[in-house]
C-alpha cells in the first residue's frame, strides 16, 4: 500500500511540475511567487523565502546547469542599516552577460521563523511589479528585455519587532529566450540589512558656575 501511495505522490508531483513549469514559459511577464524557495545547492537552507524547497531550478523549468555556474554576476546593492518605516534604494543588475533575456524576483525576510516583513514599492515604474500583497517583486514583460532594475522597500513601522537582520533574497534568470528549460541560468544572491530606531541624542546641560 505503501508503494502506491509513493507512486501516487510521484505522479502528482511530476503533473503539477509540469503545469506550472508551462506557465512559467507563457508568463515571461514575470516569475511565479513559488520560485524563491531554498533549492539543492551550496546555500544555507535555514535562510530562504517563502517556506519552500522549491526554485526555478528544481521544478524542471531551468534545470540544465546548477545555480551559479553561468558566468554572469548577479548583483544586489542595499544600504546595511535603515530606520523603522525608512523607504530603502535596491538596484538588482547582472553583469557580464551575453544574453537579452533577463528576470528576477526578491522578497525580504527576518530571521522570526523567516517571516516575509516591510513592502515593496514600485511607483509608476513600467518594468517591474509588486505580486504577493507587496511582499515580492518581479520583472514585467518589458523588464525582462534589461538587465537591472530599480526598487523600494519600506522597513516594518517603529511598533513592530523586527528579528534583526532582515535579509533580502533574489533569484535571477539569464535566459536565452528559446521558450524551452534549455540553455538558461539561475543564480542566488543575498543581503542583509538591521532596522535600527534612530538613537535620541541626550541634551547635555552646561552648568554655569557664578564668580
Amino acid at each position: 500500500m505503501k508503494i502506491f501511495r509513493k507512486i501516487f505522490y510521484a505522479t502528482l508531483y511530476v503533473l503539477i511540475s509540469a503545469v506550472f513549469c508551462s506557465s512559467l514559459y507563457a508568463h515571461s511577464d514575470g516569475a511565479p511567487i513559488a520560485c524563491l524557495g531554498s533549492g539543492n545547492n551550496r546555500y544555507s537552507h535555514f535562510f530562504y523565502a517563502p517556506r519552500s524547497t522549491f526554485t526555478c531550478g528544481n521544478l524542471g523549468c531551468h534545470y540544465q546547469y546548477p545555480i551559479d555556474c553561468g558566468k554572469a554576476k548577479f548583483q544586489l546593492f542595499v544600504i546595511q542599516k535603515c530606520e523603522p518605516g525608512e523607504m530603502v534604494d535596491i538596484l538588482i543588475s547582472f553583469e557580464k552577460s551575453d544574453t537579452e533575456s533577463h528576470g528576477f524576483e526578491i522578497a525580504a525576510q527576518d530571521r522570526y521563523y523567516n517571516r516575509l516583513v516591510g513592502d515593496f514599492i514600485i511607483g509608476d515604474a513600467d518594468d517591474v511589479q509588486i505580486i504577493g500583497g507587496g511582499l515580492y517583486v518581479t520583472h514585467t514583460k518589458k523588464g525582462a528585455n534589461q538587465k537591472s532594475w530599480h526598487i523600494k522597500w519600506q522597513a516594518p513601522p517603529a511598533d513592530f519587532l523586527v528579528q534583526n537582520p532582515v535579509r533580502f533574497y533574489a533569484m535571477g534568470v539569464e535566459g536565452d529566450n528559446d521558450g524551452t528549460a534549455m540553455g538558461d541560468y539561475i543564480y542566488k544572491v543575498t543581503r542583509v540589512i538591521e532596522v535600527l530606531p534612530r538613537k535620541e541624542q541626550k541634551q547635555q546641560v552646561r552648568i554655569i558656575k557664578k564668580e
